[in-house]
């Protein structure tokens, strides 16, 4: 993340080189050992977060917000969102609301131009809202209708670009013995590309399944294409 993150932890990372500890991301109280993984700090309770940058493999200590912004910056880097990208939206963000926006307004904002950038590409499309689903169940909010939207995408890459070989249909794959309940009686269903847009079966609004954070279910199922 280079210069980016260093102008922005520049005193973070200053105070991991310090002996015997580092300061507080959030209460700037010095700590008398550096964390080497997620702490909570003894002063203002509140979590530490570790994160290790790219460019120089140094360790720093950031906040939980922080963090996420670190962890979807490199995430976004697949689809070549720069920092230099991160800080061009948040100065129009800016100039546009008079104020300056949160890191989530600006991630927020780098997905949608993704999907500005990719409005033809089905397949691409269906990566990036589910990449949106999963952004939105880190934040702890409703994320089911972007992976809804997902798995519509994945349909329509179906049918505009597998029609020429005579496939018309998809079969539903869950993500093995783990699924819950409602995927499983779901796995290995058929259905006309057509009726699965109609009817949506996947993902299934009720499923159990977590993303190993505990939180609301997330529904893992996907279509392949049904050759024969």
């Amino acid at each position: 993340m280079g210069d980016f993150l260093r102008g922005i932890f520049g005193k973070q990372i200053t105070n991991t080189e310090k002996e015997p500890g580092a300061t507080c991301p959030y209460c700037k109280q010095v700590l008398k050992q550096i964390p080497q993984r997620k702490k909570q700090c003894p002063f203002c309770k509140k979590y530490i977060h570790v994160r290790t940058l790219p460019s120089t493999r140094k360790r720093i200590l950031v906040t939980e917000d922080d963090a996420r912004k670190i962890d979807w910056l490199k995430r976004l880097g697949e689809y070549r969102v720069t920092e230099k990208d991160f800080e061009i939206t948040k100065d129009q963000l800016s100039k546009k609301f008079g104020q300056e926006p949160s890191n989530q307004d600006v991630l927020w904002s780098l997905f949608n131009q993704l999907i500005a950038k990719n409005i033809n590409d089905f397949f691409t499309l269906k990566r990036i809202y589910y990449e949106m689903a999963l952004y939105l169940n880190d934040l702890g909010k409703d994320f089911f209708p972007f992976l809804q939207i997902s798995r519509k995408m994945e349909l329509m890459n179906y049918k505009q670009n597998y029609k020429h070989l005579g496939i018309n249909k998809v079969q539903i794959l869950t993500c093995g013995p783990g699924s819950c309940m409602q995927c499983q009686s779901l796995h290995g269903k058929i259905f006309t590309i057509e009726e699965a847009l109609e009817k949506m079966p996947i993902p299934v609004k009720t499923c159990t399944k977590t993303m190993g954070d505990g939180k609301k279910g997330f529904c893992k199922c996907c279509y392949v294409a049904k050759i024969i």
